[in-house]
């Protein structure tokens, strides 16, 4: 695994899908200090002031989740960066939001993104540790862990660790159990934004294949991540 690293970047984002681009062979995690221009799922602004969080991507030249399993690999990387977060950290609380989010007390303080080129799979994680001046519109529902001093180096090894064990367990579905466990949206009333169109109802599970599983006027339905363009919840 070859790790290059940056103080600021426009996207670690961007880096890992030009490494892949020129073809390279060889596992590589982009890290930076500052992104200017993060972005999370379908473009969405992800906020990286300089060292204050963990931001990367791990470049994966010629993987591709296999069909049957491709909705996991997210969730699956959801679950083992929470046990890392728990393990660096020494706290309990973190949960995941599907599909992507890590949530710590009733705020977003984790972001992942998986992106497919035709080179390759760009898994991205931003981590906001120390953060805690956000800019307005998001302060109300983005947090930081609050641990003023942590050792980046660290946690980034570890989260780079996360990513790879998730690429070798996604295929077996009993990780749903562990993630199911941790789910943020357990009975919540949720609204969900499918195209143009909204979804209200009440979150029962996630399934065996990583979608979400709704009631909604008496009756079960169920959503992959690909469909949903957002996820609103009370």
């Amino acid at each position: 695994m070859q790790i290059y690293q940056y103080q600021t970047v426009t996207s670690t984002q961007d880096l890992a899908k030009k490494y892949l681009e020129e073809k390279n062979k060889e596992n590589a995690t982009f890290i930076a200090q500052e992104q200017t221009s993060g972005y999370g799922k379908r473009g969405r602004s992800f906020y990286s002031p300089a060292k204050t969080g963990a931001y990367l991507s791990v470049a994966l030249p010629n993987f591709k989740p296999d069909s049957d399993h491709a909705g996991l690999l997210t969730l699956a990387i959801g679950v083992e960066v929470v046990k890392k977060l728990k393990d660096v950290f020494s706290l309990n609380d973190f949960r995941l939001k599907w599909v992507n989010d890590i949530y710590l007390n009733d705020k977003k303080v984790a972001g992942i993104l998986t992106e497919q080129t035709k080179f390759g799979l760009v898994i991205g994680v931003g981590i906001n540790i120390s953060t805690t001046d956000f800019p307005n519109g998001i302060s109300d529902h983005v947090g930081g862990i609050a641990q003023k001093n942590f050792d980046a180096d660290q946690v980034s090894k570890k989260i780079i660790d996360a990513i790879i064990q998730a690429t070798k367990t996604y295929q077996n579905p009993a990780f749903l159990n562990e993630y199911r466990a941790i789910s943020y949206l357990n009975n919540k009333k949720v609204t969900l934004k499918i195209g143009h169109q909204h979804v209200t109802g009440k979150v029962i599970t996630i399934d065996d294949q990583g979608r979400i599983i709704l009631l909604s006027q008496n009756t079960l339905h169920s959503y992959s991540s690909g469909e949903v363009v957002k996820v609103k919840f009370e």
